[in-house]
């Protein structure tokens, strides 16, 4: 009746012939105590008295049994077959005359088409860069199949569908991998390709390989990703050009068929500074869509050499070393200057002018005496604070000789105050600060262990200049410990001087860890990488920044979210929390528009948009705490004319192919649409759901046993019989 099958009733309770005795005694009990009563009451009161009783006896005791009602409801039901219908822009490529969003259309609207939904149930969806039912808002701009595959397999996890049918070109352009995600699918997918895989004519820039950093002047590499089809040796020229001057060009040819090539070129540019450019393939008559014939890309062209002063009064082996490391640096440019015990110059000549001295990016001052510096603190203090220039101290004798007051000491991050102090000669190793362990002044190894490892099997240092007052503002990287003298001693630290970067040590020797390697025919890893992290560090302020505003990429594609963001941290790399700030985007048009930087996590900021005209932008990132600007960076951006969509054009059937055979589906063309028919499986599915009710943790067996109770408890208070 009804569909309902295999009714039951159980009961659950543990003790079924203790609890049923226990019923009986009370219902007898309850009958027996109203049969007389004192005072005497009417036989109809006594009777509702009864029945008040057993009533809150039958609810305890229908919880203390515990009893299950169930049953099963047989019926039947259509199959679900869910509908993706793939809205992305790729779908409007024109074959044959017929663009293949037509052709879906034209499908899906038809009368057979339509007689084949009718045996189903039917759940529809669009999708591109994600998936929504049908009649929602997506960006169209990019195709993400893997995620919607997977976004809708957890929308359906509850009530899956038994069929998917999927109308698509193929074409994945973002995301997971389809392929990755329906393995181990249970649903099948059916689905039906749009589009001519030959007798197109077209050709498209698919990739770019290409460094993100490169020096000026220097050739880098390129690499462009091209495929082309329905073409005859065609010849073509791809250029790379900037603010439309071609800087490089190749002639290749297009030999016939859907094929694929990788095209290296060569780029030397020569100003500095974050370069935009473009790569462009010349148009072919007659070709599908010349809009993925250009392609954007960005680089940072610094400096192919750093301009280094070494500065000394003491020929030793320390100098020596150091002289010789870089000098065969292939990346520093080197100017020597020694000065004689007298003061006079030995070597070289100190800058007399700021625009000379501001040419170089690192000063590095090997224990030059006070004397030697005097006349040229304004100038050194210039290079700091205007130039935004990186300063290196190695203290040593001449320091603690020098008279008070030190010109040095205005730069330092730390000094000696006492005038009677002396060089303290005792071995001993450097102990880096936890904090600081992946700076480049203390990184020389690769990871926390190896680092602390590394700094505890060098070789001993034998002098440390006594220090004993730290500037305002300043970072301790490495200390030292040693007997009868203090713990935490500074050997290594950081202060910043304007936009300058100043780094001092007072501990010696370092050409120890030259010496081993140098004599055992390596490289001396540990005292190249403390050399190189410190000169590039004090050098590349760009990319040393504690604070840095930096957009995902430089170049977006048209659709595409632009975010940005910021990491906020002190000179320790500690991060800054509570910090606001915003993007300014001000267009060709000097159209502005400002995002704000929300604060996702400690010390990290992220600022989006979703949409962006195409063009060029110049943006100003700002970070502000407690009123005080922190930070504030400009740059460009780009957004591309034409969308990711564009990039590919030719349908993949192959990939449809293999998410339906992963699936258990099959995989049909627009033109043999016909044999879909009969591949499904029509059929009512007959199904049965098992019902169980619950009766004994019930609500209202609860209310009818105090209900019971407290009515009973009324009626006996009224007749006296309490």
């Amino acid at each position: 009746m009804f569909g309902l099958t295999d009714f039951s009733f159980d009961l659950l309770t543990e003790s079924l012939l203790l609890t049923t005795l226990i019923f009986i005694f009370l219902i007898l009990i309850s009958i027996y105590l109203y049969r007389h009563t004192n005072p005497p009451i009417s036989k109809r009161v006594r009777i509702l008295l009864t029945i008040l009783r057993l009533m809150a006896v039958i609810a305890l005791f229908l919880t203390l049994y515990e009893p299950v009602v169930s049953f099963r409801r047989e019926y039947s039901r259509k199959p679900v077959l869910s509908l993706l219908y793939d809205q992305s822009k790729s779908m409007d490529a024109v074959d044959k005359n017929r663009s293949r969003r037509e052709l879906a259309d034209s499908l899906s609207g038809s009368e057979q088409f339509g007689r084949f939904l009718d045996n189903f149930d039917i759940r529809q969806y669009v999708f591109a860069e994600s998936i929504s039912e049908l009649g929602g808002s997506i960006n169209l701009d990019k195709t993400a199949l893997g995620n919607s595959i997977a976004e809708l397999s957890r929308k359906e996890m509850g009530s899956p569908s038994d069929y998917w049918l999927l109308l698509s070109d193929g074409i994945n352009n973002s995301g997971t991998s389809p392929t990755e995600i329906v393995s181990g699918m249970k649903t099948p997918i059916y689905s039906i390709g749009f589009g001519e895989q030959t007798d197109t004519r077209d050709i498209s820039i698919t990739g770019l390989e290409y460094n993100d950093v490169i020096f000026a002047g220097k050739p880098t590499e390129v690499t462009v990703g091209l495929e082309w089809a329905g073409m005859n040796n065609e010849q073509v020229q791809v250029k790379i050009k900037i603010d439309e001057k071609t800087v490089q060009s190749k002639t290749i040819s297009l030999p016939p068929g859907n094929l694929k090539d990788n095209i290296k070129l060569k780029l030397s540019p020569e100003k500095i500074g974050r370069q935009t450019f473009k790569i462009t393939v010349s148009d072919i008559p007659n070709e599908l869509s010349q809009k993925n014939n250009s392609r954007l890309f960005s680089v940072m062209v610094l400096k192919s050499k750093l301009n280094v002063l070494l500065v000394s009064d003491r020929l030793d082996w320390e100098y020596a070393f150091l002289k010789r490391f870089l000098y065969n640096s292939e990346s520093i440019e080197l100017t020597a200057v020694t000065y004689k015990e007298n003061g006079e110059s030995l070597t070289g000549r100190f800058p007399s002018q700021q625009q000379e001295l501001n040419r170089f990016d690192l000063i590095i001052l090997y224990d030059v005496n006070n004397n030697n510096l005097k006349s040229k603190v304004g100038l050194i203090e210039s290079f700091l604070n205007d130039h935004g220039g990186g300063l290196l101290a190695l203290l040593g004798d001449n320091y603690l000789g020098s008279p008070f007051p030190r010109s040095v000491d205005n730069f330092l991050p730390f000094v000696s105050t006492k005038r009677k102090a002396e060089m303290i000669y005792f071995t001993f190793n450097g102990q880096p600060d936890e904090n600081y362990l992946f700076h480049p002044a203390v990184r020389i190894s690769e990871n926390r262990s190896s680092i602390r490892q590394a700094w505890s099997n060098l070789p001993n240092f034998e002098t440390i200049v006594p220090l004993d007052s730290v500037a305002p503002n300043s970072e301790i990287y490495v200390t030292a410990d040693i007997a009868n003298l203090g713990n935490n001693l500074p050997i290594l630290g950081y202060r910043n001087f304007g936009p300058g970067k100043v780094i001092a040590t007072s501990a010696a020797p370092f050409w120890h860890w030259a010496f081993f390697g140098y004599g055992f025919g390596e490289d001396a890893e540990e005292y190249r990488l403390f050399f190189d992290g410190i000169i590039n560090w004090l050098s590349f302020q760009e990319d040393s920044d504690p604070i840095r505003i930096v957009p995902d990429k430089n170049i977006f594609s048209r659709g595409e979210k632009i975010g940005f963001n910021a990491s906020v941290y002190d000179l320790g790399f500690r991060p800054i929390s509570g910090a606001t700030g915003d993007i300014t985007l001000v267009d060709e048009s000097s159209d502005t528009t400002v995002i704000q930087l929300i604060e996702n996590k400690e010390g990290s900021y992220r600022a989006e948009i979703d949409l962006l005209p195409p063009g060029k932008y110049d943006y100003t990132g700002l970070i502000e705490k407690d009123g005080r600007i922190l930070k504030e960076t400009q740059s460009q951006i780009a957004v591309e004319i034409f969308s990711i969509e564009e990039y590919q054009r030719k349908p993949d059937f192959g990939l449809l192919f293999s998410i339906s055979q992963k699936t258990g589906g099959l995989f049909f063309r627009a033109d043999n649409i016909d044999s879909l028919y009969n591949s499904l499986n029509t059929e009512l599915i007959l199904e049965s759901r098992k019902t169980e009710i619950v009766l004994w943790n019930k609500f209202w067996l609860l209310a009818i046993f105090i209900l019971a109770l407290g009515v009973e408890w009324f009626l006996r208070k009224k007749y006296q019989l309490i």
